[in-house]
């Protein structure tokens, strides 16, 4: 029938292309997915679909074709095209979770079924990296009576632990799996290391690496979109079917925990389906009562939940010791982004405009904060675990973390003093955090251990703070932090607090900053009479404060080169701050 055909990207976050697929898939009884990519065949010339289809990953879904051309073996051609993609994203083999009866399309372009169930199979193009996962994990079994317990940790809560900790008794060694899924809070490396540390003293368990096999995008997509649907049984039975086939007998299982699901309906039905389809395959399903405390079960989400009000200490009370550094460090980004999210700002890099800058972006300075999380990770690991903070090891990392920063963004400087501030905030947080005890750190504690670490810092020799601070009477980073950050603790902090419920109450505190702070920034892009007036006309304007007199101090500072570097730090350690500093009644 067509000879001729075009095949291009769709873009499905614009409404009316999404609409069009959306009742293309229709009429074959899909629906529009979670994809990173979606394309679609049409004739030469027109807008017809003929067929369609798209990748999450290294994953094929949602494949159509039109009833009548499934003989124009416009499959092909689509899944050829989608295979095209897979390689040139670099991943090892293609994957495809779709209905049984596409298994004949899939099988003859190399395809192998690896798990199946009645209305879903689930094919990958090779073997190989199946086989070489399986081959770990039969490296790491044991004899004996072996269990397995799939988490995704996110974070690793006391919940964890106790599931752990009972299941670990109750066999004679326990697999731990975590969910290798980016689709989390916390990112795969470190959901692992916490398991890895909070399950350290338990002599029997061994975390294993997650893989694509395990509750995954590819397996059990439903998993990570939270909603119950018709799919969703078809993909948790691939998903049983797979572990029961390869997971179990490479890692000689003969049982499998997990823990009660008393709020989530889709866990809850995996739990369901496991106890009824794992037994008839040799493999015990073993359901553990939930840790709870005062009725309420202990749960990641929240944590998730607690991170998101900002509060260190109600996050810290449950997770396991171990996970605190990961907390703070979530926190010391998560501040970073709301200060670079916070729109409009003068002269500022925010949502709407790059400011005072031609140099840098939202999007740059996003992957900025993406490099610099690791690192923080690693100050905040490092500062737990140490009798007391290591300037020298500290300084290294800090290094190391500018470098890569620089790296990322192609030379541009976009963190480097809030790499500083943020650093030492990190750092003695996280020193007190182990010392005292999260709700034990106190404003008085912060500012002395802040302090002692700053003074161990040696003056910077080639950078514009300390430029500035050798030609004129300002106090650069180094200074302020020495000084404990005694503003932001008795005048910026408490006002944040106080205008919590204000939706405006991130562009009061900047302005507040920048009434007060010697902005080193400020001073070396200008001049030390152009810095004064900007305390001025902020402190006017937060007297009397309108959104539209922000902005049009945004143009204003844009028009002449003004950009409040230092202060947007601060507002980031203001914010850090309000996280971790365990909140009275009133605030």
């Amino acid at each position: 029938m067509y000879s001729d055909f075009d095949i291009h990207e769709v873009p499905l976050r614009y409404a009316p292309a999404r609409k069009k697929v959306a009742d293309f898939l229709g009429n074959s009884d899909l629906r529009v997915d979670d994809m990173d990519y979606y394309t679609v065949v049409t004739p030469m010339g027109g807008d017809d679909i003929l067929a369609a289809g798209g990748l999450l990953g290294d994953t094929i879904r949602c494949v159509a074709v039109r009833p009548d051309c499934r003989d124009e073996h416009l499959a092909n051609r689509l899944v050829s095209h989608l295979v095209m993609m897979v390689g040139r994203r670099g991943y090892p083999s293609v994957k495809v979770i779709t209905k049984p009866c596409n298994a004949g399309i899939f099988g003859s372009m190399g395809f192998e079924t690896i798990g199946r169930s009645d209305k879903a199979i689930f094919m990958e193009n090779s073997m190989e990296p199946l086989s070489r996962y399986c081959s770990y994990l039969r490296s790491l079994r044991v004899e004996g009576r072996c269990g397995v317990i799939v988490i995704n940790a996110n974070p690793f809560t006391r919940g964890h632990r106790y599931l752990i900790e009972i299941a670990a008794r109750e066999v004679d060694h326990l697999f731990i799996i975590p969910v290798k899924e980016e689709r989390s809070v916390f990112p795969y490396t470190e959901r692992k290391k916490m398991i890895e540390e909070g399950t350290r003293n338990l002599k029997n368990v061994t975390v294993c690496r997650g893989s694509a096999y395990t509750v995954s995008s590819s397996t059990f997509p439903s998993y990570f979109i939270k909603r119950l649907s018709d799919l969703t049984d078809s993909q948790i039975q691939v998903d049983l079917d797979i572990f029961s086939r390869y997971i179990a007998p490479s890692l000689n299982a003969s049982v499998r925990f997990v823990g009660s699901e008393p709020t989530d309906p889709l866990t809850n039905r995996y739990n369901e389906l496991m106890i009824e389809l794992l037994p008839p395959k040799g493999i015990q399903v073993r359901c553990v009562e939930r840790k709870s405390e005062d009725g309420i079960a202990v749960s990641a989400s929240r944590v998730r939940e607690a991170l998101r009000r900002r509060s260190l200490a109600d996050a810290a009370k449950l997770v396991a010791d171990t996970t605190v550094p990961y907390l703070i460090s979530f926190l010391a980004t998560s501040a970073l982004q709301e200060e670079l999210d916070t729109t409009p700002k003068p002269g500022l890099v925010d949502k709407d405009n790059n400011g005072a800058h031609n140099d840098m972006d939202h999007t740059i300075m996003t992957r900025s904060i993406e490099t610099l999380h690791p690192f923080f990770t690693r100050l905040a690991e490092m500062s737990f675990i140490s009798a007391e903070p290591n300037m020298d090891l500290l300084r290294q990392v800090g290094c190391e973390a500018e470098r890569a920063m620089l790296q990322a963004t192609r030379g541009v400087n976009t963190h480097r003093g809030a790499l500083f501030s943020m650093g030492l905030a990190i750092a003695a947080t996280s020193y007190l955090a182990r010392t005292k005890g999260v709700e034990h750190i106190d404003v008085d504690s912060l500012r002395q251990v802040i302090s002692s670490l700053a003074s161990h810092v040696p003056p910077a020799s080639r950078t514009h703070g300390n430029y500035v601070c050798r030609n004129t009477s300002a106090r650069g980073a180094r200074s302020v932090a020495m000084g404990g950050y005694a503003d932001l603790f008795s005048a910026w902090l408490p006002f944040l607090r106080k205008n919590h419920a204000d939706p405006w109450r991130n562009h009061k505190t900047l302005l507040l900053i920048m009434s007060m702070l010697d902005d080193t920034n400020i001073i070396y892009r200008t001049d030390l009479a152009t810095a004064r007036e900007v305390k001025r006309q902020s402190a006017q304007l937060l007297d009397n404060f309108t959104p539209r007199g922000l902005r049009a101090m945004d143009e204003q500072f844009i028009h002449k080169w003004i950009s409040p570097g230092g202060s947007a730090d601060m507002l980031s350690m203001t914010l850090f701050f309000d996280a971790v500093l365990p909140r009275l009644d009133n605030n």
